[in-house]
């Protein structure tokens, strides 16, 4: 997978999916990272970042703090992922 978009969708369908999402997430981040150049990498990871800042200090409707919480769960995983993709220990 290279399209950006096509992995921000399968991430965005994970909110949806049983159990916990940060594993999934990271495996949908590892198959984009190794599809990908550095540079797309480097500028999704900074988009996952970033979403998952945001995300941290929105105020959510109690209708969808269930829903929300999985979402940052699916960004830390993926955000977690991908700092291990771009940067290896």
């Amino acid at each position: 997978m290279n399209n950006p978009q096509d992995c921000w969708n399968r991430l965005r369908d994970l909110t949806d999916s049983a159990g916990d999402p940060r594993d999934a997430a990271a495996a949908i981040v590892r198959e984009y990272a190794g599809g990908t150049g550095r540079a797309d990498a480097e500028l999704f990871h900074v988009r996952l970042e970033d979403t998952l800042l945001a995300g941290k200090y929105t105020i959510v409707p109690l209708a969808y703090l269930d829903q929300h919480r999985r979402w940052l769960s699916v960004l830390e995983g993926a955000c977690a992922a991908m700092r291990r993709e771009l940067h290896p220990s």
